[in-house]
Formats: C-alpha cells, sequence, structure tokens
C-alpha cells in the first residue's frame, strides 16, 4: 500500500532575498521532488546581483525567471518550512506559527576587492547551499508524511 505524498511547501527567508536565499530557491527548484512548492522572500528585498545569477548558470541552473520578493508576496499561511538564513524569521512577525524553522548560518561576505575574489566567495556560498538543500530534501523532507 502506498502512502500518499501531500504537498509541502518550503520558504528560504533573508534580509535582502538577493543572494543566499535566491540561489537556495534555484537549487530547490532544480532538485526538488514531486509536490514541493519552493519560494524565497526576504525581509527588505533587494535586487539580485549579475554574478549570483552566473555562479548558478554554471551550475544549469538558470535564475532569469527568479526576481526578489518581500514576505508579503508569499502565501505565508501555506508555509511548512522556513529555512532562514542569519536569523531573518526573528524580523517577520508575520510568519506562520505552525511552520518549522531552520536555522542555516552560511558564511556571507558582499563585500570583496576583486572580480575573482568575489566569483570564488559566491561558488563557495552556491555549493555549501547547494549541499544543504539536497541533504534537506534527502534526510527531511521526503520523509514527512
Amino acid at each position: 500500500m502506498r502512502r500518499e505524498i501531500r504537498q509541502r511547501n518550503v520558504l528560504f527567508l533573508d534580509q535582502d532575498n538577493a543572494r543566499l536565499s535566491q540561489m537556495a530557491e534555484a537549487v530547490a527548484k532544480h532538485l526538488g521532488p514531486p509536490k514541493v512548492r519552493v519560494f524565497s522572500a526576504g525581509v527588505t528585498p533587494g535586487n539580485i546581483p549579475a554574478p549570483v545569477r552566473k555562479v548558478m548558470q554554471e551550475l544549469g541552473i538558470n535564475m532569469a525567471a527568479q526576481n526578489s520578493k518581500s514576505v508579503d508576496q508569499v502565501p505565508l499561511h501555506q508555509i511548512d518550512l522556513i529555512v532562514s538564513f542569519a536569523g531573518a524569521d526573528k524580523e517577520c512577525a508575520a510568519l506562520p506559527a505552525r511552520a518549522k524553522v531552520k536555522q542555516w548560518a552560511i558564511a556571507s561576505s558582499k563585500a570583496q576587492n576583486n572580480d575573482f575574489a568575489a566569483l570564488s566567495t559566491l561558488r563557495e556560498e552556491r555549493d555549501e547551499i547547494n549541499k544543504r538543500v539536497s541533504a534537506l530534501f534527502m534526510d527531511y523532507w521526503r520523509n514527512l508524511g
């Protein structure tokens, strides 16, 4: 007898919805199992830098359709899991109490002295997010009933 898998909704949340949460959304949509809806948002939305799109494209993940969003642009009442970067969830009173919150501490350095260093840092962030999203789906998300 097969167990029916119900739809799950995950939100990647950070301060500006321009780097880490956008990369996490892109990876999750690329890897995501069926019946998972993926969103990202920021406390104070910013703009997605071109180098972020570039390093994701290196993995074959196109972010052309992604834009920075605020939390009020996400169906919060439907969210099951919130992955919060740098404690962004603490700044959002509107988050659903029933949603599980996971904190992901990923070192993020926005200031770089040159383009090579900036791309290298973004690649490290991307690779860490890629590992964590994969583990999220394998170890946690797929096993929920």
